[in-house]
This record gives structure tokens, sequence and C-alpha cells, in this order.
């Protein structure tokens, strides 16, 4: 399946896979989306990452956890940091977890969590250590 928003394509590569773009969303280990997120993340990437979210998150019971892999992502734009907060800091949502090694991951991730009220976010180094605290 392909839909285009926004001039951003996007196309269904599995069941609970999808491609935006540079970014890939997928539903893992019960209610885990993995996300992705490759080079600028704008207002109209954000907002379609919500609502593909929103889809995957739909049939599943209890709260949703994301593993957030931001070792390619570039900047964000200050909409888009928005709408990560709304997302992060939904009733739906249970933990985030992010982890990358490069600089510009590590700012955003510094500012998403310094600015979250809840407290279930954490940045990680690795994609395995973040699993790991999501499914503690």
């Amino acid at each position: 399946m392909k839909l285009m928003t926004d001039d951003i394509e996007i196309v269904q590569i599995g069941e609970f896979e999808f491609k935006m773009g540079k970014n890939k969303l997928s539903l893992i280990e019960g209610n885990i989306i993995y996300i992705v997120a490759q080079g600028e993340q704008t207002k109209e990437v954000a907002l379609n990452h919500k609502k593909i979210c929103e889809m995957l998150s739909s049939d599943l019971e209890g709260k949703i956890n994301y593993l957030i892999n931001l070792n390619e992502c570039g900047k964000n734009s200050t909409e888009a940091r928005k709408i990560w907060k709304e997302l992060s800091e939904s009733d739906f949502t249970n933990k985030v977890a992010t982890f990358g090694l490069n600089p510009v991951s590590r700012v955003i991730a510094s500012f998403v969590i310094g600015k979250l009220q809840k407290g279930e976010l954490h940045f990680f180094k690795t994609k395995g250590e973040a699993l790991s605290w999501i499914v503690s």
C-alpha cells in the first residue's frame, strides 16, 4: 500500500511495517514501535510518524513503548519536537527509549528528555540497552 501526504510517500512494506521517506516504523515484540529516524525531521514528517504510530497501536491492548534509533537523525524542527513531546506524553505511551551515538541525536534526546514531565523517557548508547530497559 502506498499513501502520499504532504509530498511524503508512505509505503507499507510489511503487515506492521512502514517506510516514510528515509524513516522506517515497525511494530515489534508486543507493544513496541521501533522507529528509525533518518535525515531532517520536519513538522510534516512528525505528523506522519504520529499517524502511523496511532494506526499501529490502534488494535493493541495496553500502553505503547517506543524504541527510537537516532543514529542517522538530522535536525528536528521546533514543530516536530512539539509533536514528539505530545506523542511521548500521551496517556497511551508507557516508555520511550531513544538511542544513538551521533552528537545530533544526543542533543535531540537531551532536549526532549529535559522538556518532558513524564519520567519514562531515557537515552541509551545502543539498541540493546534501550530494548532491555523497555522490557524490564
